[in-house]
């Protein structure tokens, strides 16, 4: 890939990842909360693609994106923390084009090889391969990764015990 356009892509992806994650901090209805997390994972997974981490990229999409956080959606829905409509929110069509444009970007990404970053090809340590990836996830971050997973379900038992006490 051409050197400048790798480097809109990071900006774009960059851009995006902070304004999705200002977006969680700062929205008023926990729907539109757990929507914007779900952009800040797909702009995460473009950088990862950048990178060569394509495994990475898929995985964050897939797992996290596309069935954690949809769960979160779905809890969040079900427990009615909300009143607002979709289609209410002033910023809701921007913010549509925003998600559209973000995945046409990362779905570009990672369908072209990056040759801009030749010190990441060089270290097969750091190489977005399966082998890689699971020699340093279940040897040197095995603790991060499991806090991480006790991180997730702390998520999911604070929004149910928030949606009990606002019925009460």
């Amino acid at each position: 890939m051409n050197p400048v356009l790798e480097a809109v892509f990071f900006y774009l992806f960059a851009g995006g990842a902070i304004a999705a994650a200002l977006g969680v901090a700062f929205a008023r209805v926990p729907l539109y909360a757990v929507l914007s997390l779900v952009l800040a994972m797909g702009f995460i997974a473009g950088l990862f693609a950048l990178l060569q981490a394509t495994l990475v990229a898929w995985i964050l999409l897939l797992v996290y994106a596309g069935a954690v956080l949809v769960l979160f959606v779905f809890v969040v829905m079900l427990l009615q923390l909300d009143k607002a409509e979709p289609g209410a929110h002033p910023a809701s069509k921007a913010m549509a084009a925003l998600v559209a444009g973000g995945v046409f970007a990362v779905l570009m990404t990672l369908g072209r090889p990056v040759t801009g970053i030749p010190a990441m090809n060089a270290d097969p340590q750091i190489s977005g391969g399966t082998e890689a990836i699971a020699r340093l996830l279940f040897n040197r971050y095995l603790v991060p990764f499991e806090l991480t997973s006790v991180l997730l379900l702390a998520a999911v038992l604070s929004i149910v015990v928030l949606a009990k006490k606002a019925k009460a």
